[in-house]
């Protein structure tokens, strides 16, 4: 553990700065997940513990607020976080099919990263655009109506 403190020192002197600049208010602690996910790239558990100190919260609280949002991710993601919608209406537009399409081109398991770090792929609940199923998102780009056809054209999109 104190290893990735001591390879990311400039990084976690990052955060304090920006901790120390924001006031008490109930958005604190999901200001500073955010800020630091954005720093990190993502929220090891080092990360968790220097921001309960820091904030002068229980841990179990700030690790609780990572693991119930969907936003927050605790393992180093790829270059491109692709996400397929399991939401009812996409579901209905077998999303399932997508994903497997996109696990065969890639290589990789939903829930996985690609070992060069260029891809991520996982299953989501609802994106909450359910007017054009099913839907995907890459990098928070949304693409609607896809079809298993269209998935090597996305690919060849992240370059």
């Amino acid at each position: 553990m104190c290893d990735f403190i001591s390879k990311n020192k400039e990084l976690f002197n990052e955060l304090d700065i920006f901790i120390n600049s924001i006031h008490d208010n109930e958005k604190t602690l999901i200001n500073t997940l955010h800020h630091a996910q954005s720093i990190f790239g993502y929220l090891p558990k080092d990360v968790q513990i220097h921001i309960s100190k820091k904030l002068n919260l229980p841990f179990n609280q700030v690790e609780s607020v990572v693991n119930f949002y969907s936003y927050f991710f605790t393992e180093l993601k790829g270059k491109y976080k692709i996400k397929v919608c399991f939401g009812s209406a996409c579901s209905k537009d077998d999303s399932s099919s997508i994903l497997h399409e996109f696990e065969k081109l890639i290589g990789i398991k939903s829930g996985e990263t690609t070992k060069d770090m260029k891809f991520s792929l996982e299953s989501c609940g609802c994106v909450g655009l359910c007017r054009k199923t099913p839907i995907i998102t890459v990098n928070g780009r949304v693409y609607e109506s896809v079809t298993v056809e269209d998935i090597p054209s996305i690919l060849e999109n992240c370059n």
